[in-house]
């Protein structure tokens, strides 16, 4: 038997760091990738999808998101869905479809606050149990004590929440996981956590966040998908599926033999292709190291041209300023009054190194005309 475990897809987020257009398009590609899983769930003979939270973003669902997810789910009737609300989902979504259908799609299966179990027969496994409950402040303390499972069986446990190894009476949305050990549970489907992670729960099982089924922003870098399981007589076997559209990279390059922008854009280019970042990818480039005063790093130029080669692009320079204050010591230029001055307050400790070098920085080019006073 295989099932998929996916979990914070989070369809219809804001992604205010986009531009308009470009968040659209972004928010409809999170809905294709769903799409798309629940396809390859159909070409592969998956019989179970399992959903661990966070399926949307926002508690007002647009109609786009809501009608696709319905009509993945009832265009694939021999896939069960099994949907675990996370702390982002709300009714938005189940509502509306009970109001224009009256019931369910008869695949698709919810939990709720109390433990609920779902039984799966399988050719090659025999029973396979999914059981899974929604966290909140008010079953959190009793929730573990309170599963009881059949040990003969295969048994999937489905939650939504930060791990930590103990929970305190005011933690709400966070799952001990020492007190889930030595339950019976075959594989721990989790939620909440956007990087993928498989570990070993206990002798029998194994736990996972499967992470988000793509990155939405520069904090969730690397692959993003899902976790494949295959099912047999002896157990669970988890693989994550790399499945996202688009990848998230974020890279430091140092920059301190560079003097300007198109340099710069060069060890850009190298770092860029070593790590793999293609023309579909979102790219994020932090420029370190220690430059001249007179290196010219223009950032919004660097995005314009790195645009042009990828998806999409942020650069933030994390550059500080080297001086040589003896190469200015016999220069009798204004240039060379203004760095001696600015590092005689450097040295009766007025400013600190960090802030003399941006002042001569922009001092420089002020001098020198590259730089105008707003």
């Amino acid at each position: 038997m295989k099932i998929i475990h996916t979990a914070d897809i989070h369809l219809d987020s804001k992604l205010g760091g986009m531009d308009g257009a470009r968040a659209s398009e972004r928010r409809n590609e999170l809905i294709g990738t769903f799409i798309k899983m629940v396809q390859y769930g159909a070409q592969n003979s998956v019989s179970a999808i399992i959903i661990a939270g966070d399926l949307f973003d926002v508690r007002i669902i647009s109609a786009t998101a809501r009608n696709a997810v319905y009509q993945a789910i009832v265009d694939n009737p021999e896939i069960r869905f099994y949907y675990l609300c996370g702390n982002h989902d709300s009714g938005g979504f189940l509502e509306p479809i009970m109001e224009k259908y009256k019931k369910l799609p008869d695949n698709l299966f919810m939990f709720g606050e109390e433990w609920t179990s779902y039984e799966i027969e399988g050719e090659d496994c025999g029973s396979v149990v999914i059981t899974g409950a929604e966290l909140s402040r008010e079953n959190n303390q009793k929730l573990a004590d309170s599963l009881l499972l059949d040990r003969n069986k295969i048994n999937i446990v489905t939650l939504h929440g930060q791990e930590t190894e103990t929970a305190k009476k005011k933690d709400a949305e966070v799952i001990p996981i020492r007190e889930y050990r030595d339950r019976g549970i075959d594989y721990l489907a989790l939620g909440h956590i956007h990087a993928p992670k498989i570990e070993k729960l206990d002798a029998r099982g194994k736990y996972s966040y499967c992470g988000c089924l793509e990155g939405r922003g520069f904090d969730e870098c690397g692959p993003r998908g899902f976790n494949l399981l295959s099912i047999d007589k002896n157990g669970v076997e988890a693989e994550f599926i790399p499945f996202a559209k688009r990848t998230v990279f974020d890279i430091c390059v140092d920059v301190s033999g560079c003097v300007n922008s198109d340099e710069a854009l060069t060890e850009i280019s190298k770092i860029a292709a070593a790590e793999g970042v293609t023309e579909d990818d979102l790219l994020k480039v932090r420029l370190s190291g220690k430059v001249s005063a007179y290196a010219e790093f223009d950032r919004d130029y660097i995005e314009d041209r790195l645009s042009e080669k990828y998806y999409y692009t942020r650069v933030a320079d994390e550059t500080s300023v080297f001086i040589d204050y003896n190469d200015f010591a016999g220069d009798n230029s204004l240039k060379g009054e203004y760095v001696r001055y600015i590092g005689e307050l450097r040295e009766k400790g007025e400013i600190t190194e960090e802030e003399a070098g941006r002042c001569i920085s922009l001092g420089i080019r002020l001098i020198l005309g590259e730089e105008k006073l707003s």
